[in-house]
């Protein structure tokens, strides 16, 4: 993009640890972040973000 704008591409695998019934309960996602930035006053700013899931898993 040009000087002030950007785009980029964040990977995360997120754990989510619960209780239900007393049992411990494991999420575990694979996800992807498709962001774009705004430079403003010398600085990066988000513009915008868009969450995709690639699968999910439950323990």
């Amino acid at each position: 993009m040009n000087g002030d704008k950007a785009t980029g591409i964040a990977y995360c695998m997120a754990h989510h640890l619960t209780m239900e019934d007393g049992k411990q309960k494991l999420m575990i996602a694979a996800i992807r972040y498709h962001d774009t930035f705004v430079k403003q006053n010398g600085k990066w700013l988000f513009a915008e973000r868009k969450l995709l899931v690639d699968w999910i898993e439950n323990r």
